[in-house]
C-alpha cells in the first residue's frame, strides 16, 4: 500500500472506457481477500472488471455474502469515518437482495482490518465526497456515506 493515488495512470477497456485499478491496488485487494477468507473459512471471488460490485463470497459451494473491499495507507484511528461510495452502496444491497446474502464493506487499515454489515450502515450520513485533483475525470465527486470506523468490527482470527 505504497502507491500515489494522485500518480496513477489509466488503462483503457476493450469497451473504451477507463479503468484506474493498478497492479498495486490488485494486489492489496487480494492480501485483504485472502485473510478473509482465512478469518471467515469462505472463497471469495472477483466479480468481472468494471462491475459494480468487486467480490462474492462462497462457502461449500453456496453464495453467503457480497462485500466491498477498500485498502486505507493509514491507522484506523486516523480518521473517525471512512466512506463508502453511495453507488457502490446501492449496487451492494440490489447484489444482496438478488442473491439472498448478506453485504458487507470491509476495510484494510495499516493496522487492522474491519467490517459492518451493509444493514448496520448509517446510509443517511451522505455528503459529496471525492479527490482534491483529478484521478478518474474531471469530476471525480460524488455522493459517500461516512461510516464511522468505531461502527466496524476487527476482523479476528488473523495471526
Amino acid at each position: 500500500m505504497t502507491g500515489d493515488y494522485y500518480a496513477r495512470t489509466s488503462a483503457t477497456h476493450l469497451d473504451g472506457t477507463p479503468m484506474f485499478a493498478t497492479a498495486e491496488d490488485t494486489r492489496n485487494e487480494d492480501q485483504v481477500a485472502a485473510l478473509v477468507e482465512r478469518a471467515w473459512r469462505c472463497r471469495l471471488h472477483r466479480f468481472g472488471t468494471l462491475a459494480a460490485v468487486d467480490w462474492f463470497a462462497t462457502r461449500d459451494g453456496r453464495p453467503v455474502g457480497v462485500l466491498e473491499l477498500k485498502s486505507r495507507t493509514h491507522p484506523s484511528g486516523q480518521y473517525p469515518t471512512v466512506f463508502l461510495n453511495v453507488r457502490k452502496w446501492l449496487a451492494l444491497h440490489l447484489a444482496a437482495a438478488g442473491m439472498g446474502v448478506p453485504a458487507l464493506f470491509v476495510v484494510r487499515f495499516t493496522d487492522a482490518i474491519r467490517w459492518i454489515t451493509l444493514a448496520d450502515v448509517a446510509a443517511g450520513a451522505v455528503r459529496i465526497g471525492g479527490t482534491r485533483r483529478p484521478v478518474k475525470s474531471r469530476s471525480d465527486v460524488e455522493p459517500v456515506i461516512d461510516v464511522p470506523v468505531a461502527s466496524m468490527t476487527v476482523l479476528g482470527g488473523l495471526p
